[in-house]
Parts: structure tokens; sequence; C-alpha cells
């Protein structure tokens, strides 16, 4: 029975110099005093251990209390990060475990940075853990496990990215409560695992809807800010109007056609763009 990757019941058949001989089914595992989290064990006494590859890809026990195993989806760290191979997260352990390149966007933008937060799932390859993205119907039941806790309606809670999708992103709370937020519900571009705060809008069947837009009036000013940092980043000229299509001012810019209508409208009115029949342009420009 392969128990990599899991918890199991171990009886302590000795001590050495470095630490444990545990015995399941039989069989011998080690466990290093450093991996005791600050125990002594008698001998003939029964302890519950995980089991995971150590760097010579040994099997070893540990008494630190992963945040993932096979059997159950958790959330990790992310504490590296290697373009070649992936981001190596922390789950608890002494044992960083690789989140492979393979399950990660092929846009380099999109990777989580140091410090994110991945909700994922384990599993064994060639002897060794690796992770994977959960996915929703695992979130669901796992927060089917634990006390439910609805959040209400107009609540700003805190959540990461852990899917992005051409509609949008979705999220996930400590909670392990589910968030989608539309395209044109935010501003910016998103990472996953990237902590982001947003407000629940609706709650539907097995998720919410949410949105990272503020009151209309401070949207509008954050609006204006997007645009002049557009036209800034594009030498002070846009190829975009109020007769270009929805599609193309959401990809560009991340709001809504009536949204922009309304922030360059209010540029317009303080003087800080000139609007030509097939593009916007700075005024100005040369100032900035």
């Amino acid at each position: 029975m392969n128990i990599l990757g899991t918890k199991q019941k171990f009886k302590v058949d000795r001590e050495t110099n470095l630490g444990y001989t545990l015995i399941y089914n039989d069989e011998e595992y080690f466990l290093h005093h450093n991996e005791c989290n600050g125990r002594r064990l008698n001998t003939g006494s029964f302890v519950e251990a995980f089991i995971y590859a150590d760097k010579k890809n040994r099997l070893a026990a540990t008494l630190l209390n992963p945040t993932v195993t096979v059997n159950q989806i958790g959330f990790g760290r992310v504490v590296d990060i290697n373009r070649e191979l992936g981001v190596f997260v922390n789950i608890g352990i002494s044992k960083d475990i690789l989140f492979s390149k393979d399950e990660l966007p092929f846009n380099f933008k999109l990777w989580p940075q140091v410090d994110d937060v991945l909700i994922v799932e384990m599993k064994v390859k060639q002897n060794r853990l690796i992770l994977k993205m959960a996915n929703k119907l695992q979130i669901e039941r796992k927060r089917q496990t634990g006390e439910e806790i609805e959040i209400p309606v107009n609540t700003k809670v805190d959540a990461y990215v852990y899917r992005i999708t051409d509609d949008g992103i979705n999220l996930v709370t400590d909670d392990y409560n589910v968030i989608f937020v539309y395209k044109t519900n935010y501003r910016k571009n998103y990472r996953l695992g990237e902590k982001t705060t947003v407000t629940v809008q609706k709650k539907n069947t097995d998720d919410y809807a949410g949105t990272m837009i503020e009151q209309k009036e401070f949207q509008i000013v954050d609006d204006k800010k997007t645009i002049l940092e557009y036209l800034k980043g594009n030498n002070g000229v846009m190829m975009i109007t109020e007769n270009s299509s929805p599609e193309l001012i959401v990809s560009a810019l991340h709001m809504s056609k009536s949204a922009f209508k309304k922030a360059i409208g209010g540029l317009l009115k303080s003087e800080e763009i000139i609007i030509m029949d097939d593009k916007i342009v700075l005024n100005d420009f040369n100032d900035f």
C-alpha cells in the first residue's frame, strides 16, 4: 500500500541518535527528531504522522500537520518560483511541494508570486508529491465538511484568485466560499493566488457573484485614471472611442462601454483629452 501523501497511525518501534523508527503494516518509516514538532515519543506508543518524499526521494514521516494531503484539498503559500519547473508551495511541513509549470498559464504574468496563496489538491506522480489547482466541486465538498458560513450581500471579504477565464475570475475565501467576478467588475489583470478584496453582490446556488468596483462616484475617478494611464503608456493615443465595440473596451480597459463613456466624458470636461473621429489623444501630452 502506497501511503505517500497520507496521514496514518504508526507504532513507535525504537529511537535512534537521529530520530525514531515507525512501523506501519510491518514496514519501517523514519521520523527525524527535527520532524517531531517538539514532541518526545515513547517506544511502543502510537502516533499519527504524514508521509512525504525527502530530498533523496525516500519516504519519511513528519509530525508537522500538512494543510493538504492526497485525501484533502487545502491552502498552500508560494515560497519560490522556477520558470523551468513551476512554483514551490509550503503546505505546513519542512518539504516544499512543486506546483508544475504544466498546470500554470502560458503567460508568466498570470503565475502566482511569492507569498500568494493557492487552493490545491495533492497527487502522487512517480513516487513524488505534486500539487494541482483544486476545482470548484472539490472546494464545494470541502466547504460542506465544515461549518457553513454564509456571506451577507454587500459584505466585503478577502479572497484568493484560483481560476482565470475569458469571462472573469473565480476566487475562494478562507472558508472555502467561491465568488465569481465578471470581467467588467474589475479594472486590472489578476494573477493566480493573488489576494484581493471583493464585495459580494448576490448568492447563487453553489457560489456567489461579486465585484471589485467601488461606489459610482469613486469608480468614475478610478476609471478616468485607468484611461489616462493607458494613454500615457501608448504615446498619448488610444484607438478606442465611443464607437468601439464593448468587447474591445472590456479587453483593453476592463470596463463596460457605459463606464468608458462616463469616464471620457469627465476627462473631456476637464480638458485632459481630445476626442477625434477615430481616436482619443491626451491634451498637451508633452507635458507628461
